[in-house]
């Protein structure tokens, strides 16, 4: 058999394919490797990491400089540490005229996951979250009456979303959309690579993640922490294509040392949930993961995982206090 040289091959494929219309920039095209386009950067404090797997490189940076300035743009609307964002600025005055599209989108499916979860999930429970943080610098925890005060003021029936208007009807009510903006503002990063053409993308903020496609021919592999230290020696992977995943855990954010207390709230009680470590949720999209991991830490294995079964396309796993690891039917863990 003849051998044929790398460039006498492409020399004739290239004549074959100009007499059957294909054009010498399609063929240099076809005729790249692919590879793994990255970039890091910081956003909403915390480190989002973008990927695309493409043979084309300019066009993929592209892409993911255009994905960071959508992602950054919504900073705007849902940050909580900046003043004049719409957010800040509706827990400020409890009433936000001609609202941003993504406020109305998010609000409205948070409102949804409230009723879905039985109250478990409670964007109004920043009025509760305020008070934990606060002790949280002088290493204290607040006064069980502060609390009891605070909780007055959870109620997210009590959020009016209306075509023009936000209205907050409680008096000193306030939102923390930390339990899915962060999901919300991922599928606006993926989105801009389907509009760029890019079919294997995975978009990541915090640890939440969005996947499109595979990762050249086989699942992103996707590590969840185990919380428990002794455990850390056994890594769990997920593998997901085209999915998102959130992890909601008692790790990320502590108001004590014993992670007694910490981030995640329930709404009922006033006082972090004492039975899951972290919950970790498969989903369409990461708006929707992110929303169900910070139910699911709320409402615990036995009832979270029962919802999760019944919902479409959504998986989890959660993992107790004490390390004992739960999964959904078909986790792909």
């Amino acid at each position: 058999m003849t051998q044929l040289s790398r460039r006498q091959f492409i020399r004739i494929t290239a004549a074959a394919a100009i007499a059957g219309g294909v054009g010498l920039a399609e063929l240099s095209r076809l005729s790249r490797t692919a590879e793994r386009v990255q970039d890091s950067r910081i956003l909403l404090g915390a480190i989002a990491n973008l990927t695309v797997i493409s043979t084309d490189i300019a066009q993929a940076r592209l892409a993911i400089n255009a994905a960071f300035e959508r992602m950054a743009s919504l900073e705007d609307v849902f940050s909580r540490f900046r003043p004049t964002s719409q957010l800040s600025r509706l827990n400020t005055s409890g009433t936000l005229v001609d609202p941003h599209p993504a406020l109305k989108t998010v609000l409205t499916k948070a409102v949804h996951y409230g009723d879905l979860t039985d109250g478990a999930f409670d964007i109004s429970v920043e009025a509760v979250l305020k008070p934990y943080r606060e002790a949280a610098k002088t290493g204290t925890v607040p006064d069980n009456a502060l609390i009891a005060e605070a909780q007055q003021l959870v109620d997210y029936r009590q959020i009016s979303i209306g075509t023009d208007v936000i209205r907050l009807n409680r008096p000193g009510m306030a939102l923390t959309l930390d339990g899915i903006a962060k999901g919300y503002i991922i599928d606006a990063g993926a989105e801009v690579f389907r509009d760029y053409g890019f079919e294997q993308v995975m978009v990541e903020l915090g640890g939440d993640l969005q996947t499109y496609g595979s990762a050249g021919g086989r699942p992103w592999q996707i590590g969840i922490q185990q919380p428990n230290p002794e455990a850390a020696h056994s890594p769990l992977i997920a593998n997901l294509v085209n999915v998102a995943m959130a992890t909601s855990g008692d790790y990320l954010y502590t108001f004590t040392s014993d992670r007694r207390l910490h981030h995640i709230i329930d709404p009922h009680s006033g006082i972090s949930p004492h039975e899951l470590s972290s919950a970790s949720v498969i989903a369409p999209t990461a708006c929707d993961a992110d929303a169900l991991a910070t139910a699911l830490l709320v409402m615990g294995a036995e009832v979270g995982l029962r919802l999760i079964e019944r919902l479409p396309d959504t998986e989890a796993l959660v993992i107790s206090k004490q390390g004992s690891i739960r999964v959904s039917t078909g986790f792909p863990l």
